[in-house]
């Protein structure tokens, strides 16, 4: 529930077509300080030369392993277990579509606006702090091109951050709200709208699983062409918060039969059949997808977001999107799941998990890939510090593996804290340098 979703969600009308939103005074400790889209990019398949494509893909350092019953992360190269502990980096900016229209989004990477020597000291201060991991977001509106593949600027910009990365010992977790048009955007029109429209056509139709599984092939293939460290990969998650639309086509139907991307059909007279359509295709995409990923990069981990679900404990009451969680955790093979909670809303965390479906799941690593919290809902931000420190306290209890925030200084969105406001105030009761035990306050 959360974040840029509220600005950026109106204006997102072709690709990001639903949005999602979040969803006792102590001193302030004093940590490390803090040292227009481009016309017709260049693909990067016109830059990308056979020669420079390494026969090996480089081993991921982040992997994982069940220890007495119980999934962790660990590191391969030193054989120490790993605890994800970080933040979200994020930048919003003002953006071109590629049809020339303007929009509001995750510009990070984006062409013109990329700022290396920033990123390099946020990455230096976040090392320093004892971070280990950031989470970025791909922009579907300024990383392709219209004759297909990638921006080569876009894509260099991503290269330069993973060296950044790998300078300060922090992994780097990529993810998106939706695909690139160009080819991608072509290939899933093929099934959009009228049987599958909005959301669900990037998940239940066989041209939106062919989309999307062939983005993501092509994504980890271009950053293993262009010979970046993709051992400093965290995961490649297939979707920021993956939702269903419940008021779209095929689910708003009450007649009909439609045959989905797993070559089965289901009749949307029963509810019962389009609850078994979304469980039986959500495990079925996020399976296959995954696969197509480790031809390319086979010691990578893969992932999906989610917020919460509607219940059993009623939460996100008249919200259209619909997810679908308890098949994520126990049916895939996904390496780990990445569960959004926010304080202050409806749900206390044991509300969170118990609609999540968590039901104890000890092999599967779980991951708080966003947890924050408006800045209406507080006090003041001594007290939201200490809200946040206490909620991952007690997620210690549910079988949490790691932990990263929103955000680290998103200035563009004043409404939510950031780990830098006001004298670090929030990064100094988070940051692992004086926190190491992520269990204890």
């Amino acid at each position: 529930m959360k974040t840029i979703r509220q600005c950026v969600c109106n204006l997102l009308i072709v690709f990001l077509t639903a949005c999602n939103l979040p969803l006792q005074p102590a001193e302030t400790r004093t940590l490390a300080n803090p040292l227009p889209a481009t016309a017709a990019p260049q693909s990067v398949a016109t830059m990308v030369s056979p020669a420079n494509i390494p026969l090996t893909p480089a081993e991921h350092h982040i992997a994982i392993r069940v220890v007495n019953g119980v999934g962790e992360f660990y590191n391969r190269v030193t054989g120490e277990k790993f605890v994800p502990r970080g933040m979200n980096y994020i930048r919003l900016g003002a953006q071109t579509k590629m049809d020339g229209s303007a929009t509001f989004g995750h510009s990070l990477f984006d062409p013109g606006k990329y700022d290396s020597a920033r990123v390099s000291s946020d990455l230096q201060k976040m090392h320093t702090d004892g971070y280990n991991v950031i989470r970025v977001f791909l922009s579907p509106d300024t990383m392709g091109t219209d004759a297909g593949g990638f921006s080569l600027e876009y894509m260099n910009n991503i290269v330069d951050l993973l060296r950044h990365a790998e300078q300060n010992q922090i992994y780097v977790m990529f993810t998106q709200d939706w695909i690139p048009g160009g080819k991608y955007g072509a290939i899933l029109n093929e099934d959009c709208c009228s049987t599958f429209a909005s959301m669900n056509a990037n998940y239940l139709p066989p041209a939106g699983w062919r989309a999307n599984k062939t983005f993501f092939q092509d994504f980890a293939k271009a950053l293993i062409q262009m010979d970046t460290p993709t051992e400093y990969i965290f995961s490649y998650q297939l979707r920021n918060e993956m939702f269903y639309d419940s008021d779209q086509p095929p689910l708003s139907f009450n007649s009909g039969v439609v045959t989905t991307a797993n070559g089965k059909s289901y009749d949307m007279a029963s509810a019962e059949d389009k609850q078994k359509m979304i469980e039986e295709n959500n495990v079925f995409w996020l399976d296959s997808i995954r696969a197509v990923i480790l031809e390319e990069d086979p010691t990578a981990l893969v992932s999906v977001g989610l917020f919460v679900p509607h219940g059993p404990n009623p939460a996100r009451i008249g919200d259209a999107r619909l997810v679908v969680s308890t098949p994520v955790i126990w049916q895939s093979t996904l390496d780990f799941v990445d569960l959004h909670a926010y304080p202050g809303f409806e749900l206390n965390l044991k509300q969170h998990v118990e609609n999540f479906g968590v039901n104890n799941m000890q092999e599967k690593p779980i991951v708080m890939g966003e947890f924050g919290g408006e800045v209406s809902r507080f006090s003041s931000i001594q007290d939201a510090a200490f809200a946040f420190r206490d909620w991952q306290v007690e997620s210690c209890n549910y079988g949490f593996d790691g932990w990263i925030f929103w955000t680290w200084d998103l200035d563009e969105q004043p409404d939510f804290f950031n780990a830098l406001m006001q004298g670090d105030a929030i990064n100094g009761v988070l940051a692992p340098v004086l926190r190491p035990d992520p269990c204890l306050p």
